[in-house]
């Protein structure tokens, strides 16, 4: 599927209304600018992902983030982390599921994304970059739960309260 594929105008995304992750995608192939590519990022936080929802959209986005972030070189940990919640709400929590047409188109992003992932533990990642990399691991590789568990390590209080009961 690609950017000027008709169908982006019609799903929908976390707010249950027609978000053109498109529009947004197409930008971030072309900016460089790391204030513009953090902003484009937000805008697909806030529309992809809603308090749990994500939309059909979100799916069909999850592998041109995937593509784009690769032929970028762009290894974000927010980006990573969004990508992350898309898996993860589409199991856990209350969202439409995958339209037979795109399961095989969806699943070839994951495995992208854990490929890409594999290929950045390689490198000196910052402990954000690191925990949602590990995350994303157990998440592509249906550890779901498990990757859930490990992103919300990510918060320092989180992980303090957990290691003191233990």
């Amino acid at each position: 599927m690609t950017l000027d594929d008709p169908i982006w105008s019609n799903l929908e995304g976390g707010y249950r209304e027609k978000y053109d992750a498109s529009i947004a995608l197409k930008k971030l192939e072309l900016v460089t600018d790391k204030i513009e590519i953090s902003d484009i990022i937000s805008e697909l936080w806030n529309e992809l992902h809603h308090q749990g929802d994500v939309g059909l959209v979100s799916y069909i986005a999850l592998p041109q983030i995937i593509r784009i972030a690769r032929q970028k070189d762009l290894f974000d940990a927010n980006l990573l982390g969004l990508c992350i919640v898309i898996e993860q709400q589409r199991i856990l929590g209350s969202n439409p599921p995958i339209p037979n047409e795109f399961e095989m188109y969806y699943q070839q992003g994951l495995d992208e994304l854990y490929h890409y992932l594999l290929s950045y533990l390689k490198r000196d990642l910052d402990t954000s970059s690191f925990v949602y990399a590990i995350a994303a691991l157990a998440t592509c590789k249906g550890h779901t739960k498990l990757g859930k568990a490990i992103m919300e390590m990510s918060d320092t209080d989180t992980l303090n309260e957990v290691l003191e009961k233990l």
